[in-house]
């Protein structure tokens, strides 16, 4: 297994990185393959250990060497946090509420005009269960911020996967904001790790994407998209300019609300949300590829293809093996097709592959018509119905006709795959685009 450049030493104002790595240049950086010499890799994640969150972030931000200060300075920082259910951080479902204070006292020692931490919720942000209400009188510049009661824009998604346009707080888009993704270190049952990256699909407004045949309270339209598609697009909207993941006490299991506590006393963090998640993923002896949204991300240039184009510095740690959650769905990469347009009416079809990376399983292939603008779907054509598939490459086609066999007026069609284990389980989906001229 390919491992990143680890480099350990103690994060603290008596050294700098820079300091640290001109002292360095000469020796030597240990792997478990042996001993390599000591040129960076493209992306610098650092780690913090401590049984103290509030010290182990500081540790963390210190280690990395981009911690963005001269950007924060007269800026607002706005911090988004993994607030996901009324549950306190030892749980290990939520981030630690002294993970954010560090990063408020970075923010605001750097010069920030305000800063502002941010949740969603079905119900409204779970500040208070999260033992965030100290922060109402912490200090004047400092403010949570509920985006059930924030305005939306609709932003186009440069190169979306599944979204070509999402909607988002309209606070993320002014010029003079510094966002920082300050997430968990959770196994999670749709995208087998909820890290930094994922953290974002708290910013969607739930009225917007819950699926009017669901009731129950998630963004059910975007998973029926493709939830790990949609992890990159929402990625792609407003990249983070700083990521942190919270490992003091992560969750294994069934993640993110249902796992098991694991005691890691670690924080890691660095400006590449995509490096941060690889090294995480590294810290719980995750296989990386596993988490379908980080190799997608790779393949939009948004971050490192694996841990070898990643440095760790900072603390020493050893990985720990999470359990995998019992309920993981399958994983299915999205189909491409061969041909952006086809025309139907000229007696052509548009060829798509895919593939599953599961073990046998159940599996529907239709074409659907989507919005951007509305969660609510229309049924086009069966290509394949429920039926056992084994793993690897399907090969399909569509000849641009309904169930009932009529052309389709001209228009962009989703090319939608289904797959679970057995009839009970939930469904994994994933998404592909065809224009009918």
């Amino acid at each position: 297994m390919l491992r990143p450049k680890i480099q350990s030493f103690s994060a603290g104002p008596q050294i700098s990185r820079r300091r640290f790595l001109y002292l360095a240049a000469g020796s030597l950086v240990w792997l478990s393959t042996g001993a390599r010499s000591a040129f960076a890799a493209p992306y610098i994640v650092g780690v913090g250990k401590s049984a103290d969150p509030y010290e182990a972030t500081r540790r963390a931000v210190d280690a990395s060497g981009e911690w963005p200060s001269a950007q924060i300075s007269g800026k607002t920082v706005i911090i988004k946090p993994n607030l996901v259910a009324p549950m306190a951080a030892d749980t290990g479902a939520t981030t630690d509420p002294q993970v954010i204070r560090a990063l408020v006292d970075l923010a605001l020692e750097a010069g920030a005009a305000d800063v502002r931490i941010i949740e969603n919720g079905y119900n409204g942000a779970n500040f208070s269960a999260c033992g965030y209400d100290f922060f109402n009188s912490y200090d004047p510049r400092v403010r949570l911020v509920d985006l059930l009661n924030e305005p939306l824009v609709l932003v186009a998604v440069p190169g979306g996967l599944t979204y070509s346009a999402l909607y988002v707080p309209e606070m993320l888009f002014s010029d003079n904001i510094v966002f920082i993704s300050a997430a968990k270190m959770k196994t999670h049952a749709h995208t087998h790790a909820t890290l930094s990256m994922k953290n974002l699909i708290g910013l969607a407004p739930f009225e917007k994407y819950r699926h009017p045949a669901y009731e129950y309270n998630l963004c059910i339209a975007m998973h029926l998209r493709g939830i790990s598609q949609t992890i990159v697009d929402l990625n792609l909207i407003r990249p983070v300019d700083y990521a942190v993941v919270d490992g003091v006490v992560g969750m294994e299991g069934n993640g993110p609300g249902k796992g098991s506590p694991v005691r890691m006393d670690m924080v890691v963090a660095g400006k590449n949300a995509v490096a941060v998640d690889r090294a995480c993923l590294y810290a719980a002896s995750l296989p990386q590829n596993k988490v379908m949204h980080l190799t997608y991300a790779a393949q939009k240039g948004i971050g490192p293809t694996g841990l070898q184009d990643i440095t760790i510095v900072g603390d020493p740690f050893t990985p720990k093996t999470f359990k995998w959650p019992s309920n993981l769905i399958p994983l299915i990469e999205y189909p491409r097709v061969f041909a952006d347009v086809f025309s139907p009416k000229a007696g052509e079809k548009a060829g798509f592959i895919y593939k599953l990376f599961s073990y046998t399983c159940l599996r529907r292939v239709d074409i659907v018509l989507t919005s951007d603008e509305s969660s609510e779907e229309t049924h086009i054509r069966v290509i394949r119905d429920w039926g056992r598939r084994p793993a690897g490459y399907e090969l399909l086609s569509w000849d641009g006709r309904d169930d009932k066999r009529v052309v389709v007026p001209p228009g962009v069609y989703c090319i939608r795959v289904q797959a679970k284990y057995s009839a009970l389980e939930a469904s994994a989906y994933a998404s592909g685009y065809i224009t009918v001229s």
